[in-house]
């Protein structure tokens, strides 16, 4: 199979979404439509088709995605320029609004580990935000664990062992990653990106590779035409996306990183296509 293939394309054209899978589905939620309003919508993948899934109880742009214990979340983003800090679980046919997180934000990461989901990164209309939060759904509660190093919103989020990571963002743009191992509450510092980015996907395959994604430049002007794997210590070679694009979420599914939606251009230019990658064929380079 091709590395990068066309999948079926989204119901509609959207950009600045969130993306996860759960239960064997994949889930494209809220985002920004071509008029730059904010969306409730849901699209559900089945493998085969797409529908309309259970709306958000509000409409978002800019939040983000994780599945943790088979169970899907959607946390912060904005509400037609309304800076949000809600967290929904998705119950079968409907939303659960949970605890909000301390600090609103959007442009975030969402990310599942050891148990936990962790909100990294982001920003508001007063500026980028520096405390990660995690949540605890025994609890139903968030607490502040640690600073992100280096505060930035657009970030490429992603999982790695006990860590969760964000790669690239602003401002200003950075190639910059950074990992918090949630197991010994430190940081480290990964070899950066081959090209600062924001804006782009990121996904960790259960090889324990990385791939990174798309985005926008330092100057917002053009798209980061850029496919690139974290492979154990650096970064591979860059390579052409199939379909460059800036503002959606990679998200696994069925073996692949899936890329749904997004803007072909800088500002509001949404798609909807969807292709998808494979993993690398064998073991990452120094495992």
């Amino acid at each position: 199979m091709p590395e990068q293939i066309r999948e079926p394309s989204l119901p509609a054209r959207i950009e600045e979404t969130a993306a996860a899978a759960a239960g064997g589905s994949l889930y494209v939620i809220g985002g920004f439509n071509a008029g730059g309003a904010s969306l409730a919508s849901v699209y559900v993948f089945d493998g085969a088709t797409w529908h309309s899934g259970p709306r958000l109880p509000i409409a978002v742009d800019h939040s983000s995605a994780a599945t943790l214990n088979g169970q899907l979340f959607v946390a912060g983003g904005h509400s037609f320029g309304a800076d949000g800090r809600r967290l929904f679980r998705l119950d079968g046919d409907h939303w659960t609004e949970l605890a909000s997180m301390h600090y609103a934000r959007g442009g975030h990461a969402l990310l599942a580990a050891q148990g936990r989901l962790y909100a990294v990164g982001g920003n508001t209309a007063a500026g980028n935000v520096g405390p990660v939060e995690a949540y605890d759904p025994t609890a139903n509660a968030w607490t502040v664990v640690t600073m992100l190093p280096d505060p930035r919103n657009h970030v490429l989020g992603f999982v790695m062992g006990s860590s969760v990571c964000v790669a690239g963002g602003r401002s200003p743009t950075t190639s910059r990653v950074d990992c918090f191992d949630t197991a010994h509450n430190a940081w480290a510092r990964l070899a950066a990106l081959p090209q600062a980015t924001s804006g782009g996907g990121a996904a960790a395959f259960p090889d324990g590779s990385v791939l990174a994604m798309g985005g926008q430049d330092a100057a917002e002007t053009a798209i980061v035409n850029v496919l690139t794997r974290y492979m154990g210590s650096t970064w591979s070679a860059p390579e052409a996306m199939l379909v460059p694009r800036h503002g959606f979420e990679l998200a696994l599914f069925d073996g692949r990183a899936w890329a749904c939606g997004g803007g072909t251009a800088p500002g509001l230019h949404p798609t909807d296509v969807c292709t998808s990658v494979g993993a690398p064929p064998g073991p990452p380079r120094g495992k």
